[in-house]
């Protein structure tokens, strides 16, 4: 038996205009927006290019295994010096953007 034998859950219309409306408004006052691409929205609709919509999210997350999530953390400490590693060699580093 699945932990979440129906996910992701049923909402009634009104738990969906709910979660969808607290989800854009949440968007909206952290910064999480983007503006149209000129092409969507006319210039003369939009002449001081100050449009913006909510950028896309998900109401309810993809499930992710639990075994996943625990093998990313044996793993992490290991990555995080690799990373820090190849950050701090400058040299290196522009040696393999330049090509």
């Amino acid at each position: 038996m699945s932990l979440y034998p129906t996910y992701p859950p049923a909402l009634t219309p009104e738990q969906t205009t709910y979660l969808t409306t607290l989800v854009k408004e949440w968007s909206a006052a952290h910064g999480l927006m983007v503006r149209p691409a000129p092409a969507v929205v006319a210039a003369e609709h939009d002449p001081h290019q100050s449009l913006a919509t909510t950028a896309p999210v998900t109401l309810f997350p993809s499930l992710f295994p639990l075994q996943c999530y625990h093998e990313a953390l044996m793993i992490q400490t290991a990555y995080n010096e690799l990373y820090a590693n190849v950050a701090k060699d400058e040299a290196w580093l522009g040696e393999m953007v330049d090509g």
